[in-house]
């Protein structure tokens, strides 16, 4: 059945769910009627001692919901406020005179005691009743009222635990935003100064060509928007892009060797995860060398990880370097886009290679297929 369908009956079951409750208390005072009927002449019959007591209860099945409303209207507890107060004490009076004339009705109609032969007068007889069970009509009320408070109070509580997970979600984006705002102009002023280096030395044919690679690295940047994950695909297409341009700035003394398994290109990577770490190793590991300088960059799978090393062979870290500490715009920023998407799950680490002299920086994270979201309105680029 669709929920379209199941629309319709959902009042009356909710009906029928209070109808049940109530009932509890309408039987369990006609039993106690039936068992007291007994040390009397003439004994009641069960039925007709249920129907004495069991259609008065029944008066709150559609009060209910209307409580409960009022509940959330005015709720009882501090700060005190008087017109609660005075509002629900009225409505509970209004609920005892109800259940009274009904009880008075069921007690004419089923009743063989003196009352239904008719020696009170029905005012008097639904007076008498009112006053009668007042006491039970209020321990009642009170009842429900706790309840309506205790389920009002736990919507509430939902309510702001849905409030505090979008506003943490809408924080997280808001900071990863920040984070990626931060990385763009970052990059495009330390191309920009490269190819102003350029122009000066009059080296115009290299200096137009970085223009255009630069050109094209801003066209996917502007593609991909506040996307805060590509696939490893689009990340190094955009890196190689960047990678070019600094070969054209460094000739020959930059060498760039990938070593990226193809099975992984699918793979989901924070977007520009890596041209930071590779800026960082071409700024302190190939321009401190007077010789010609080697880039290392790989991915490879590590149980349910994906890890992503960028490695030079540069001059190596300063004493006491730590990546927790360290002030540079590109680690800490990708630490700190790691820490939003991943947690714990993502990490980045530098130190030195296993082999040889240099830096290797190593970025952790979960290994999860990309899935591009669909195009709106089939666009075409």
């Amino acid at each position: 059945m669709s929920p379209v369908e199941q629309t319709p009956s959902s009042p009356w079951r909710r009906v029928l769910k209070w109808a049940a409750i109530w009932s509890a208390p309408g039987m369990f005072s006609g039993v106690e009627t039936y068992f007291f009927s007994l040390s009397a002449q003439r004994p009641m019959p069960f039925w007709r001692a249920v129907l004495t007591q069991l259609p008065a209860w029944y008066v709150w099945v559609p009060l209910t919901p209307l409580l409960l409303h009022l509940v959330r209207r005015w709720p009882l507890g501090r700060p005190f406020r008087a017109k609660a107060w005075a509002g629900h004490g009225v409505t509970c009076l209004g609920v005892g005179g109800l259940f009274a004339l009904v009880y008075s009705l069921c007690q004419q109609a089923f009743s063989s005691g003196l009352a239904a032969a008719g020696s009170l007068s029905f005012s008097t007889m639904v007076l008498r009743y009112a006053v009668g069970w007042m006491p039970m009509m209020a321990m009642t009320y009170a009842a429900v009222v706790a309840v309506a408070q205790s389920l009002a109070s736990q919507e509430r509580a939902r309510e702001k635990e849905r409030q505090a997970a979008a506003l943490a979600v809408e924080l997280a984006e808001a900071r990863l935003l920040a984070l990626q705002v931060q990385l763009h102009p970052h990059f495009l002023f330390n191309t920009l100064n490269a190819i102003v280096v350029l122009v000066r030395a009059n080296e115009t044919d290299t200096a137009a060509r970085m223009l255009v690679l630069l050109s094209d690295i801003l066209r996917r940047l502007l593609q991909q928007g506040a996307t805060q994950e590509v696939s490893l695909r689009d990340e190094v297409s955009v890196l190689s892009r960047y990678l070019e341009i600094q070969q054209l700035r460094f000739q020959d003394r930059l060498r760039v060797t990938w070593e990226v398994d193809d099975a992984l290109l699918d793979a989901r990577v924070p977007n520009l995860v890596l041209q930071p770490l590779v800026e960082n190793a071409i700024r302190h590991g190939v321009s401190a060398r007077s010789a010609a300088g080697r880039l290392r960059i790989g991915a490879r799978r590590k149980g349910d990880a994906l890890e992503l090393v960028v490695e030079d062979d540069g001059p190596g870290l300063p004493e006491g370097f730590d990546v927790e500490r360290s002030p540079g715009i590109g680690l800490s920023n990708t630490r700190a886009r790691l820490s939003q998407l991943y947690g714990e799950a993502g990490r980045v680490s530098v130190g030195a290679p296993s082999q040889g002299v240099g830096t290797v920086a190593t970025v952790l994270l979960p290994l999860q297929p990309f899935v591009a979201a669909p195009v709106a309105g089939g666009a075409r680029g």
